[in-house]
């Protein structure tokens, strides 16, 4: 089969600039003759041809692992704090507010990722005209203050401000910096750069959770939160001088890149991810408390079952990582979305066993973690480098409403039709999700190509 691939020359890059402004382009043509399996279509965006050099370390250096171990550590704190919010969930739902309903007591949760979403769009514009560096130590801080003041918070309401809003505003500065950085600092290995630094969040969420829990269990739950707000506070900020962008947009560009909003496939993009975001909290959120509930088990248990979806999702990071390079970064995320649908409908659906509970856990935590590291690889091979921080900050709005369709619509129906012992309906609703997600998925695939062996 013959290779195609997009190639900018000289002739062509004024027409690009003048013919279509701010916007991914498709060009087609033959390349040197050789054969592979696979077609492979690349992008140019034109914002790229324009994009200035922030720095002069090079790409694939040395110093660009630096920038991704710094993108792995701070991502495996803000993100990480976040993915073990089910064992605050158990503990508060079972524990410490046993008078509050479950869709309240998630709320903490869901205004915590609610946040960082929607500030990760401000944050997104920010990274592209301030020092991420400093925006990446000012976000530090934050989360430290937010997690030490909610150890002092007595009631539901004061730890939605504390451990929901505020640590959120904090967490979407790493959050937006560590997704978006890492594809910029390499031209080759790109996905599976980003895969370990996304695999960051999967690490934090595995040791997080259990870490979580021992420290409540021993400490009790403020100094827990007081331990926690330190340590996050302190190693982000000593990782915060390697996260710098390596390209910013010309100064020409508009703040906001508004022709994307108009442009098919990042509208596909977009709905997709949010049902792929909606989907993604709901295990790590419920799966503690249906372990205890259903199956009988102790609390610890369900805390494992946390620990060890969020191991998988580092596999799957690493994995997808490597394999987007080979296949494509689009490609890959419509498999993972595939079998993250699988997963939920084929095991966890039909049965309430041991058994099946963790296989549940496996293959969705491999499937759900291949999803969230080939975001920004799609992002940015698609829609081009230099807007990448925009280009995320956008997509966070939809990880915004995603939070609003995932947990506490599912948290309702545990309430209402379940009545916080049956969770039927919640799993129900849990296991389409993705299937949303997968169905868009496929549209903007076959909208950039309808033949099957493309690598895109």
């Amino acid at each position: 089969m013959e290779s195609f691939s997009e190639r900018k020359s000289d002739d062509t890059e004024a027409s690009i600039a003048n013919d279509i402004d701010d916007k991914a382009l498709i060009v087609d043509g033959a390349s040197a003759g050789h054969k592979t399996k696979w077609t492979t279509v690349e992008f140019v965006a034109t914002a790229d041809l324009r994009a200035e050099e922030a720095t002069d370390k090079p790409a694939d250096g040395a110093y660009a692992w630096m920038v991704i171990f710094a993108c792995f550590i701070s991502l495996m704190l803000s993100i990480g704090i976040n993915d073990a919010y089910g064992v605050y969930q158990q503990h508060y739902q079972l524990t410490e507010f046993p008078e509050a309903t479950t869709a309240v007591i998630s709320w903490i949760g869901t205004v915590q990722f609610l946040i960082m979403s929607i500030g990760g769009v401000l944050s997104g514009f920010l990274c592209e005209h301030f020092d991420t560096r400093v925006l990446n130590a000012v976000g530090a801080v934050i989360m430290g203050i937010a997690f030490i003041g909610g150890s002092f918070c007595t009631s539901v309401g004061q730890l939605m401000v504390t451990q929901g809003l505020l640590y959120g505003l904090g967490a979407s500065f790493p959050f937006v910096a560590g997704t978006s950085i890492p594809s910029q600092w390499f031209t080759r290995r790109q996905g599976l750069a980003t895969g370990i630094a996304l695999s960051g969040s999967g690490v934090g969420g595995m040791w997080m959770t259990s870490a979580t829990s021992a420290l409540i269990d021993s400490l009790g739950r403020p100094w827990a939160m007081r331990v926690t707000g330190i340590v996050s506070m302190i190693a982000v900020l000593a990782v915060s001088p390697w996260m710098r962008v390596r390209l910013v947009p010309h100064r020409g560009e508009r703040i906001i890149d508004w022709t994307l909003v108009k442009d098919l496939r990042f509208c596909l993009f977009m709905a997709a991810m949010v049902f792929a975001i909606a989907a993604y909290f709901g295990p790590f959120y419920q799966m503690p408390s249906y372990s205890v509930v259903v199956l009988h088990k102790s609390e610890s248990w369900g805390s494992n079952m946390d620990t060890l979806m969020n191991g998988l999702s580092v596999v799957g990071r690493l994995a997808v990582g490597m394999l987007a390079d080979i296949t494509g970064p689009l490609n890959l995320l419509v498999a993972n979305t595939a079998l993250a649908a699988f997963g939920l409908l084929v095991f966890w659906v039909p049965f309430d066993t041991v058994g099946t509970l963790i296989t549940v856990t496996l293959v969705f935590g491999f499937a759900i973690g291949g999803i969230v590291s080939v975001i920004p690889v799609v992002a940015a091979h698609v829609f081009g480098l230099a807007r990448l921080p925009s280009i995320m900050g956008l997509l966070f709005i939809s990880y915004f409403v995603g939070g609003l369709l995932g947990v506490p619509p599912m948290s309702a129906l545990l309430d209402g039709v379940g009545h916080r012992t049956d969770y039927t309906s919640s799993i129900w609703y849990m296991a389409m999700l993705p299937v949303c997600s997968l169905l868009f998925l496929l549209a903007m695939r076959f909208t950039i190509s309808r033949k099957l062996r493309v690598k895109v």
